[in-house]
């Protein structure tokens, strides 16, 4: 199993190790003729053919007749064989590039699920809450993560600020914005991008390698040292400021490891990349501050009803709970018993 996490880890993520490697020869000043880069292309055609492949086979071996109905065994070989050409071709789509690698990052996840479940291991207790109390669990769990989210991206960008005052050198650095390290022009683009992140960065990085080394029982040093390598490398764009995401990654592998709640990660993180790219996009200097006051308001307003829901819950079930008192007969013990909701709100 071990193999098999670190080939998923490579096949989706070759290609943004790649760039990143590339993006820190350049900051040294290596410069590559197009000619040189040809042998991408190839490589990713490979790859994505391995992908179909393998998410074919585990498809197919899930999908037997005594499992699953006949319809429904057509829709799923067939989306995966959909899925998986799409990440196969991605590398020669020239004009919607980036629809056929969002599309394949996507696949990449539903690879790595698929892994998961041929080993017996669930990726994620359940994917949505089903009551009030959960609801408020996954809240907390996702402003945990965008508090991880904020702090190494924030660290990373503060890092960019600092080695290019100092301009030592040696030293790599990203020089321009991360929107053009990533080749990000405009809002569509963003959103793609973001959605390709995810897939990738916590269904594959985060959630998957962490759940098959832990059926496995790797130790927790290891799991961590793993992932936040592959989350830093995957931001070598950034330069030496990239060791910040190592924070980023561990913050949300340690909330995943805890309470194996994957939609809270991906929202958190989908959340604090769109608004903060998009921000950075839309609005210069200053005026990047300005959202921050309705997003806060929202969060709050969420927040408060959340946990409004969740006492009202508690509340419901302490009512039902409370015994009824018992008497003679005769004395009144047989008329309905009216619980006192007032006094289960204040406890």
């Amino acid at each position: 199993m071990y193999a098999q996490v670190i080939a998923l880890l490579l096949l989706t993520c070759f290609r943004t190790l790649v760039i990143g490697a590339l993006d820190v020869a350049d900051m040294y000043g290596v410069r590559w003729a197009t000619d040189d880069l040809r042998w991408i292309r190839p490589c990713e055609f490979v790859i994505g053919m391995v992908v179909f492949f393998w998410l074919s086979g585990l498809v197919i071996a899930r999908t037997t007749l005594d499992r699953v109905s006949q319809p429904r065994r057509l829709a799923v070989r067939g989306a995966a064989v959909v899925c998986g050409a799409a990440s196969m071709y991605s590398a020669g789509l020239v004009p919607y590039r980036l629809v056929a690698l969002t599309v394949s990052g996507c696949t990449a996840a539903w690879l790595a699920l698929e892994v998961c479940r041929a080993h017996g291991v669930s990726p994620t207790a359940a994917w949505f809450p089903a009551t009030a109390r959960d609801r408020l669990r996954d809240w907390r769990i996702a402003g945990a993560a965008l508090l991880a989210c904020m702090v190494g991206g924030g660290l990373a960008k503060l890092l960019v600020i600092l080695l290019r005052w100092a301009d030592i050198d040696g030293i790599p650095v990203m020089q321009g914005s991360q929107l053009g390290a990533l080749g990000v022009h405009n809002v569509g683009m963003i959103g793609l991008t973001v959605l390709w992140t995810v897939a990738i960065e916590d269904v594959v990085m985060v959630a998957a390698t962490a759940a098959l080394l832990t059926a496995i029982r790797r130790p927790a040093w290891e799991i961590y040292t793993l992932i936040c390598l592959i989350e830093v490398l995957a931001h070598a764009y950034f330069g030496l400021p990239a060791i910040a995401m190592a924070l980023y990654a561990a913050g949300r592998v340690w909330l995943y490891r805890r309470y194996q709640r994957l939609l809270p990660l991906m929202a958190a993180h989908a959340g604090f990349d769109f608004s903060a790219a998009s921000v950075q996009f839309l609005l210069p200097g200053f005026y990047r501050l300005l959202p921050m006051i309705p997003i806060a308001l929202v969060v709050m307003w969420i927040d408060r009803r959340v946990n409004a829901a969740a006492v009202e819950e508690r509340a419901d079930r302490d009512v039902k709970q409370e015994p009824t008192p018992a008497g003679p007969a005769g004395s009144g013990a047989d008329t309905p018993h009216i619980p006192d909701r007032s006094r289960a709100l204040v406890t």
